[in-house]
């Protein structure tokens, strides 16, 4: 039988004790922030006063993302606000263009939770680029509408005109 390891008041941070035998090892009052027990025996090791939890550097990136993401969501919200009090304005453009707006940020948020945040910003791409499509296609149309509006208006004003 071999002598437990004692690791007491070590800095262990960021240390690999991957799939190691540890049992019985004393990690008492030892930094083992970011250390990685990965598959280790850790049976009846002891951990009183040790120090654990992520390093400096780690809490300082997840703070940074967390801060990214925030500020993401903000705009989301802020351009979703925006095209939803669109939708409620009395003229008919802004309704169509405020639906045609919210369905790649509805897309966006339903792919996001259900896939994760790049296949969401994938999804937004695609979203997007039809919505834009879909807003020139029926730009298209309401002037092709009017040119032919404006056509029969006058066929009809050159019919009346030449009955008279």
């Amino acid at each position: 039988m071999t002598t437990p390891q004692n690791f007491s008041g070590q800095n262990l941070q960021g240390r690999s004790f991957k799939g190691q035998d540890l049992m019985g090892a004393d990690f008492s009052g030892a930094d083992i922030r970011g250390a990685n027990f990965t598959d280790a025996n850790l049976t009846k090791a002891n951990f009183t006063g040790a120090k654990a939890g992520l390093q400096r550097r780690q809490v300082i990136i997840l703070v940074i993302a967390s801060l990214l993401i925030s500020l993401l969501s903000g705009v989301l919200s802020a351009v979703a606000g925006f095209w939803i009090a669109a939708i409620f304005t009395s003229n008919d453009y802004g309704v169509v263009a405020g639906i045609i707006s919210l369905i790649p940020v509805a897309v966006f948020f339903v792919v996001t939770i259900r896939k994760g945040f790049l296949a969401g910003l994938g999804a937004l791409a695609v979203a997007g680029a039809l919505a834009v499509a879909l807003a020139v296609a029926l730009a298209v149309a309401g002037a092709l509408a009017v040119a032919v509006a404006l056509a029969g208006a006058v066929a009809v004003a050159g019919a009346v005109a030449l009955a008279v």
